[in-house]
């Protein structure tokens, strides 16, 4: 099977260069280098060993642990049901009772067992990542548990849950496409129950409420990542009344330790709803059939971004002085984390638009600037400002791709700004090696990363930029013919439409030979049209 395989890869490299030299207009030689990058990005994100690593070597029969060593795990499951405050915030006793004594047969609905082992896994990932006998063993109930089909096919308040608690705290074997999957039967799940219904009692109402604002941020964040459809509409999210702050606020059996944030915790989840709704749009503006005006959707988040920047600032000039050092960090990393949020998604407008794309580079350096800080905090704190992984992980990229293409094409008009962004973009690697841990996909695109930085710097500064010398050969390592990847998961319907193949004049304002076309202007996201034309 090795040489089709190989046969395979080579084909796809040379028709990736093939349609690149149709975008140009003429070849170039860093275009075979261009289709490899190409190539090993998108095998990088299809990969799914990880979440294969589960059913490797599993049982068929529950390993049993001591009573000792499962105790932690089981204050662990308590301790995530009351923060998540999701449908059920307590285990039952019984369950609970043969979770303790590892008699997990007893368990009537799989759906407990799942979240336990999925809880479970991340405690000794966590606290002991060396101890993989224990970890085999968890995997391999993990999987035994989610061997149950009325997990994913039968409405009920557990399975969505189980499904929940999988897709956010499974990260160590989670792939984007997965947890997608996931989540989004979750949402159905939640549909088919009833959110709002008149037959529901007001207690009841109001939990489905509360979780389908959950979901949606989820859902909304997972259809602009991986570029798929949302599963709620976005209708829903006008129909379906947000949750007061008083609701969002913790309730006295479930208040936060002593010293963290509570106040500010409710209106950055409020934020977070709004935000939701926003992105919705966004997503339609991008992939929707009907497309928003982009410039409606950038005036929307600009202006929920002012709102949501000053409430949040003002919630924390109240709350700080009462909390302890650790509950400061947290809201300064709620802080950050926003502004995480709104950079993220103004990249996306901008390249989306021939009209913004020159307004993205100012927005995607301070974002790839943000990363430090907020790889920090999200790495030591982690909570409660859950960001999935894969928002972390692949909405940077974005920004990366943008400056990249940038410098490629107009490197020569501006090379103090290539330079500024040279500067940015090496924040990117060093930020994902941050999440390697928790997950494999992050080392790859660390590496992946890495090596494109220095790929750029290669082209940049052997074109003489400016009386500029050739860095030394520690920031020059790469052969700029050798393979590399492109880091940019998010397509944009823009580029979709431009015109390829024909016979377009070549400029000399940039490092790569590119068409006089307003196609280019400044910036050109190669990983975004690469994704939706060879995907």
């Amino acid at each position: 099977m090795a040489e089709p395989l190989a046969q395979y890869s080579c084909d796809a490299c040379r028709s990736r260069k093939e349609r690149l030299q149709l975008l140009l207009g003429r070849d170039h030689q860093s275009l075979g280098t261009l289709a490899s990058l190409l190539e090993e990005f998108g095998a990088a994100r299809q990969d799914s060993s990880a979440f294969n690593a589960l059913a490797d070597g599993a049982e068929t029969d529950y390993f049993l642990f001591e009573n000792d060593q499962v105790r932690p795990w089981v204050d662990a499951l308590i301790a995530t049901l009351e923060k998540e405050r999701l449908l059920l915030t307590s285990v039952p006793s019984e369950v609970l009772d043969h979770l303790a004594a590892s008699r997990p047969h007893q368990v009537d609905d799989r759906a407990w067992l799942v979240m336990f082992y999925t809880i479970a896994l991340r405690v000794v990932s966590s606290t002991n990542p060396a101890d993989e006998s224990t970890k085999t063993k968890l995997r391999s109930n993990l999987w035994l548990a989610f061997n149950d089909v009325r997990v994913l096919l039968e409405p009920s308040v557990l399975s969505i849950q189980a499904l929940v608690i999988l897709a956010c705290h499974g990260e160590e074997f989670m792939t984007p496409s997965i947890c997608w999957a996931l989540i989004s039967k979750a949402c159905m799940m939640l549909q088919a129950l009833g959110v709002t219904h008149w037959r529901l009692d007001a207690p009841t109402r109001e939990r489905r409420i509360m979780l389908f604002w959950r979901l949606n941020v989820m859902d909304k964040a997972l259809a602009l990542n991986l570029c798929r459809p949302p599963t709620f509409h976005r209708e829903m999210a006008t129909e379906i009344p947000l949750p007061s702050l008083q609701k969002l606020l913790p309730s006295e059996s479930h208040h936060p330790t002593s010293g963290m944030p509570a106040l500010f915790n409710a209106h950055y989840t409020h934020q977070m709803h709004l935000l939701s709704r926003v992105v919705a749009d966004i997503w339609n503006c991008l992939y929707g059939q009907a497309s928003d005006d982009v410039r409606a959707v950038k005036e929307s988040l600009e202006s929920w971004h002012c709102q949501a920047t000053e409430v949040l600032e003002a919630a924390a000039l109240a709350e700080k002085p009462l909390l302890s050092a650790s509950g400061a960090a947290t809201v300064d990393l709620g802080l950050q984390v926003l502004q995480f949020h709104y950079y993220s998604l103004l990249v996306l407008l901008t390249a989306s638009s021939r009209e913004l794309r020159a307004q993205g580079t100012r927005p995607a350096q301070q974002m790839l600037r943000l990363l430090a800080s907020v790889g920090d905090g999200v790495t030591e704190l982690r909570e409660p400002y859950v960001c999935l992984l894969w928002q972390l992980l692949n909405f940077p990229l974005a920004a990366f791709g943008s400056l990249w293409g940038g410098i490629l094409m107009k490197g020569k008009i501006n090379p103090e700004q290539s330079k500024e962004s040279l500067e940015a973009m090496e924040h990117l690697p060093a930020f994902l090696g941050k999440f390697r841990s928790r997950n494999s996909l992050a080392a790859k695109l660390e590496d992946i990363t890495g090596r494109l930085v220095q790929h750029v710097k290669s082209i940049y500064y052997s074109q003489g930029d400016a009386g500029q010398q050739t860095p030394t050969s520690g920031s020059l390592a790469q052969d700029p013919n050798s393979p590399m990847t492109p880091s940019n998961p998010v397509t944009s319907t823009e580029t979709s439409n431009s015109p390829r193949g024909e016979s377009l004049d070549v400029q000399s304002d940039g490092l790569f030979p590119s068409p006089d076309d307003s196609f280019f202007d400044t910036t050109f996201d190669w990983f975004a049209w690469s994704n939706e034309q060879f995907s």
